[in-house]
């Protein structure tokens, strides 16, 4: 691969210095662990939709309402008010 790399800048060219041709052979080292890497990284980074408690609302029009606006700006798919004692619990699912 190293032969490669100089091969490709010295072509037609003075030769290259021994930093430079040390850089080039790190930049095509790393884009090769790089693309390798890549699909592991992507799997690993997938979220599982699930509920998350949000808070609690002492009413239930105000847990509603919490719930609506979390939907319309796109922070959640759906959204759960839950009795809890004299409050209500606040779930989101995303």
């Amino acid at each position: 691969m190293l032969r490669v790399v100089t091969d490709f800048f010295t072509k037609g060219k003075k030769k290259m210095s021994p930093r430079r041709l040390a850089a080039a052979a790190l930049v095509a080292g790393g884009l090769a662990v790089g693309a390798m890497a890549a699909p592991a990284s992507a799997a690993s980074a997938q979220v599982t939709e699930t509920w998350h408690l949000m808070g609690s609302y002492a009413y239930y029009g105000d847990c509603v309402k919490a719930g609506v606006k979390a939907i319309s700006n796109g922070a959640a798919q759906d959204f759960s008010c839950k009795p809890s004692g004299s409050r209500y619990d606040f779930y989101l699912y995303y």
